[in-house]
């Protein structure tokens, strides 16, 4: 019997480990903000279902998948999506756009992704929040994080999330697209990144980590943010485990 059994562990067949996606360090990460940096995706779909089930009548169920399908745009934009041409578009918007701070503003980074921009800012890459988001609710989310973040961008004033924020860290920091890193939670964000010609990384949650290599095969996906570390070329310490 012992014999039987020493012939089956040395004809078993292993499959041979995957390969782990590599990327170079970028001179700057643009990181969206909403499910990427803080957990507020959750918050922000209630507040627009409510909005889009009082504007229009439509059913709560259906107002919320209508939400995060086209998450990642102004809210405005998806309402333009979603609502084409509708006169109650401006109006919804603002109702959405005024009720955020009270909603999101006490919304806060998780120790682990801070750890991880800590870390990665002190191996000397430049971090930018690149949100649609309003101008306004992304600079207060900034200041209230009390992190350094080397530029901090919402959406306004001619800014918007994808070329214009893209042009600006040309600008800011004298980069090439091919230094910089996108990391997002919504396929808008990875379809920017396609559009723009910026590596990506996609962050599961508001879309499961399928979706994401159905829609962008080979670009790496992780579950948290601080796990960015981890895909980097000379692997990062293990730092998150210590918070």
């Amino acid at each position: 019997m012992e014999g039987i059994a020493t012939v089956r562990q040395t004809n078993r067949v292993f499959a041979p480990a995957r390969p782990r996606t590599t990327l170079a360090l970028p001179k700057v990460l643009l990181c969206d903000l909403d499910g990427t940096l803080i957990d507020t995706m959750p918050v922000l779909a209630d507040l627009a279902t409510e909005v889009m089930v009082g504007m229009y009548g439509i059913p709560k169920v259906l107002g919320r998948e209508l939400y995060l399908a086209t998450c990642g745009l102004p809210f405005i934009a998806q309402l333009e999506d979603i609502f084409p041409g509708d006169s109650r578009n401006p109006a919804a918007s603002d109702l959405f756009e005024a009720s955020k701070p009270a909603r999101c503003g006490s919304a806060r980074m998780p120790a682990d992704t801070r750890a991880a921009l800590v870390e990665l800012q002190g191996r000397g890459v430049r971090l930018a929040v690149s949100s649609n988001n309003g101008r306004v609710n992304v600079e207060t989310f900034a200041n209230n994080s009390g992190f350094p973040f080397d530029l901090v961008m919402g959406y306004g004033d001619g800014l918007a999330k994808g070329r214009p924020h893209v042009q600006m860290v040309e600008r800011a920091f004298g980069v090439g697209r091919g230094e910089m890193l996108f990391i997002g939670d919504s396929l808008h964000d990875g379809e920017i990144a396609v559009v723009e010609g910026l590596p990506f990384v996609g962050v599961a949650g508001t879309f499961s980590k399928e979706s994401f290599q159905l829609r962008f095969p080979g670009k790496p996906v992780v579950q948290r943010f601080a796990e960015l570390l981890d895909l980097f070329e000379g692997k990062a310490a293990a730092i998150a485990a210590n918070y």
